[in-house]
């Protein structure tokens, strides 16, 4: 069981339970995220949205921030007496994808595509017009 997320612009796979980690959100730690479904996938099938599947949302529990590991951004210019060296280190906030939500969503998504795979009831009025 999985669904696919859009956070921040990029897209990520995520499963009940599983700690994901994002680019930085301004969220404090300790505070819920709602995360929009691009993709809902389970035994039963799979939900593709138009972008999204319209209704769900995942829940996701924000743990707190890090920083990744340090790069280097080295310029050079050769015979020119030119170098500049710098550094940078991505901070990322790490988010814990809720157990149950996503189970809920992928049963509820089972449910419409079953009722809207069953064919529509016939009124009367509309035989006695054909």
């Amino acid at each position: 069981m999985y669904a696919i997320v859009e956070v921040g612009g990029r897209q990520y796979r995520v499963s009940p339970g599983e700690r994901v980690y994002v680019e930085r959100l301004a969220q404090p730690a300790g505070s819920s995220v709602e995360l929009p479904v691009l993709l809902l996938s389970d035994d039963s099938g799979i939900s593709v949205g138009k972008p999204f599947v319209e209704g769900k949302t995942i829940t996701a529990q924000v743990m707190g921030e890090m920083k990744g590991e340090k790069l280097i951004i080295f310029k050079y210019t050769p015979k020119k007496r030119y170098r500049k060296k710098a550094g940078h280190r991505q901070t990322y906030t790490i988010l814990k994808i809720a157990d149950s939500v996503i189970a809920d969503s992928v049963a509820a998504a089972a449910v419409e595509v079953s009722a809207a795979s069953e064919p529509a009831e016939t009124t009367s009025e509309n035989t006695q017009a054909a």
